[in-house]
């Protein structure tokens, strides 16, 4: 039983997606992952180009009866969403990713393993160091700051890609190919908050949401996960009626990630702080009854604050700021009519925090559909409105729309039958893909999206199986030699 990245197979993919995890490449922190492609190609003697943001294009001319038919871009992202366990002292911007392989799973214990989308550059790499493989010219592109909007696929030089038929490989289910996803754009929401001084006859108190399963805010928005923020915000409406003041709140750590954890400093006196103890246990109760089947340990508790900051919001500030936060939507909004199973709509309340400035929230939409995308941005953002409050749509990137006719799609399902003896899964995703941008940019695309069987993602304890890994090289390397 293999124990370490070392012994498994195919030991290439391993091997670069290791070296991947040695160094930072949170999103935002791609320099050191842009450097280790660039030397990479640099020793390969492959032609490469490197822009400003980060992103790379590495080119291999083609081999075999494959090598004379048109290139074929190939696409995965550097960048990995940097969540970790409460109470792990992983530092992103230096500590390697800690691996462990436990039966069919590669996986990290404490944090997000980066296999989404690691084993996608691990592939390419692997891929372009391989003299034996048979394949067409190949245009490697790898992004950056994929997870935070999109980004380095919005800057990138369309003239870098002569090729316009493309395999993205950031998908996370074996023998499903997608030919589309929906488009995104954030929300931020800026609350004026009122201070006053801190009660001395209370003490300081740490209401805190703990034990939530998280995960992509776009894969797993239809499985009804218990989102963080929400439960705080039902927990100090509790503690405010209790006569408790409330000192500064936060939840959420990513746009793209449901929220698993939140907080609030809260001020209460002996009687108060009696009531207020009790309330967050029955909020927890309640809680753990109604998401039995979905959360498993979701915890709210109530327990002496080490901080005890000098200012209080005023109970008119407390009171409209968790009215806020139960006011905004979270969840689906609209399932697809065309494709059963499919969220068509939807918007993840993501992170909020208190600073100098007043509250701020930050929320993500998600549609199938430009009009939809549009029109839940603008209800969001009229009930800011009727709150007091700023709003801002920002950071919003298209869609991508299926186009079942595709070539490179019909030769990835006939290939797939031929090679499994299974029938491929053709779908649309909830989740943003960059084939919308690049299609978009580039023009005249025929895009597909695949890859092996990757779990919880962007949530501690992300795995990737090994088996399916192996399973999807021999079948990638053969539908290459098709194309």
């Amino acid at each position: 039983m293999p124990h370490t990245l070392a012994e498994l197979e195919p030991q290439r993919i391993w091997h670069w997606f290791g070296e991947l995890c040695r160094v930072p490449h949170a999103s935002g922190d791609e320099k050191a992952a842009s450097d280790m492609v660039e030397d990479f190609a640099r020793d390969l003697g492959l032609l490469w180009k490197r822009d400003q943001a980060g992103n790379l294009m590495v080119a291999k001319s083609g081999r075999g009866f494959a090598g004379r038919s048109a290139p074929v871009v190939l696409q995965a992202h550097l960048d990995m969403v940097a969540e970790r366990l409460d109470g792990s002292q992983h530092d992103f911007s230096r500590d390697p990713i800690e691996v462990e392989v436990e039966g069919d799973w590669v996986f990290a214990r404490e944090t997000t393993l980066g296999a989404d989308n690691g084993i996608g550059v691990a592939v390419m790499m692997a891929l372009l160091e391989d003299d034996e493989a048979e394949h067409p010219p190949l245009e490697c592109l790898f992004t950056v700051d994929e997870e935070r909007g999109l980004t380095g696929a919005s800057v990138l030089d369309p003239s870098w890609l002569t090729g316009r038929r493309m395999i993205n490989l950031d998908s996370e289910n074996e023998g499903r190919f997608c030919i589309g996803c929906a488009g995104g754009l954030d929300v931020r929401i800026d609350l004026p908050l009122q201070l006053e001084r801190a009660p001395e006859d209370a003490g300081a108190w740490l209401l805190r949401v703990d034990g939530l399963r998280g995960g992509h805010s776009g894969m797993e928005i239809g499985r009804s996960r218990a989102n963080a923020i929400r439960i705080l915000s039902r927990a100090l409406g509790r503690m405010l009626s209790c006569g408790a003041s409330v000192a500064g709140l936060s939840g959420g750590s990513k746009r793209n990630a449901i929220p698993r954890n939140a907080s609030a400093i809260i001020y209460a006196d002996a009687f108060a702080a009696s009531r207020c103890l009790d309330a967050a246990a029955a909020l927890e109760r309640e809680q753990r009854s109604e998401y039995s089947s979905i959360e498993s340990c979701i915890t709210v508790s109530f327990s002496p604050s080490d901080e005890s900051p000098s200012s209080v919001l005023t109970a008119s500030s407390a009171r409209r700021a968790a009215d806020l936060l139960l006011t905004l939507p979270h969840g689906v909004e609209k399932m697809s009519p065309i494709e059963e199973g499919l969220v068509e709509t939807s918007v993840n309340l993501a992170t909020v925090s208190t600073g100098p400035e007043g509250l701020s929230v930050a929320l993500t939409v998600r549609s199938l559909l430009e009009n939809a995308k549009r029109g839940l941005a603008e209800r969001i953002c009229a009930a800011a409105r009727l709150a007091g409050c700023e709003a801002e749509v920002g950071n919003g990137y298209p869609g991508w729309r299926p186009d079942p006719s595709s070539p490179i799609l019909k030769s990835a399902v006939s290939y797939w039958k031929e090679f499994s003896g299974r029938e491929a899964r053709v779908e649309t995703v909830h989740a943003g893909l960059e084939c919308g941008i690049l299609g978009s940019r580039v023009g005249g695309m025929d895009m597909i999206s695949t890859g092996p069987d990757i779990r919880e993602v962007h949530a501690p304890g992300e795995r990737v199986s090994i088996s399916s890994t192996t399973r999807f090289w021999a079948f990638f390397r053969g539908l290459l030699e098709r194309l």
